[in-house]
C-alpha cells in the first residue's frame, strides 16, 4: 500500500507541475497579447487557460478523493495530510513528494504575481482605449459642428 500511495501522489505531485509549466508558457502568450492590444488573442489564451484551470481542479479532486480513506481533513494542505504521508511512505517518499508540492508552490506564487502584472498592465490599456474614443467622440462632436457652421 505505501508503494502504491507514493505512486499515485507523486504521480499527482508531477501532472499538477506539469500544469503549472503549462499555465507559465500561457501567461507569457498573455502577457504579449496584452502589451500588443490583441484582445482577440488574449481571449484565446484565456480559454486555454481555463482548460489547464479545469484539470487542476479535477487534480484537486483526485488529492482529496486520497485524504479522505486516510481520515485526514483540510485536504492536502492540511499539517494532518502531511504527516500521515510521512508514516506511510516514508521519508524518502515524503521528501520527494515535498520537493514536487513546494515547486508547485512557487510557480503558482510566480504566477500569481505576473497575473497582477499583467491585470494592471491590461486595465491601464483599457483607460487608454477610452481615453483615446472619448477624444475620438469629442473630435467627432467637433467636426459635425464645425460643419454645420460652414454650411451656414
Amino acid at each position: 500500500m505505501p508503494t502504491d500511495l507514493f505512486e499515485t501522489l507523486n504521480s499527482l505531485a508531477q501532472e499538477e507541475l506539469s500544469l503549472y509549466k503549462s499555465l507559465e508558457v500561457l501567461v507569457d502568450e498573455e502577457e504579449m497579447r496584452v502589451r500588443d492590444s490583441d484582445m482577440e488573442g488574449l481571449l484565446d489564451v484565456l480559454q486555454k487557460k481555463q482548460s489547464i484551470i479545469s484539470r487542476q481542479e479535477s487534480l484537486l479532486e483526485q488529492w482529496n478523493n486520497i485524504t479522505g480513506p486516510l481520515g485526514v481533513t483540510g485536504g492536502k494542505e492540511g499539517p494532518d495530510f502531511w504527516n500521515n504521508l510521512a508514516k506511510l511512505v516514508g521519508q524518502n517518499g515524503y521528501n520527494q513528494i515535498v520537493a514536487h508540492i513546494n515547486e508547485i508552490r512557487e510557480r503558482g506564487q510566480k504566477l500569481l504575481d505576473r497575473e497582477g502584472m499583467i491585470r494592471a498592465e491590461l486595465e491601464e490599456n483599457l483607460a487608454e482605449m477610452r481615453n483615446i474614443l472619448l477624444k475620438m467622440g469629442r473630435n467627432r462632436i467637433a467636426m459635425q459642428g464645425y460643419s454645420r457652421g460652414m454650411a451656414t
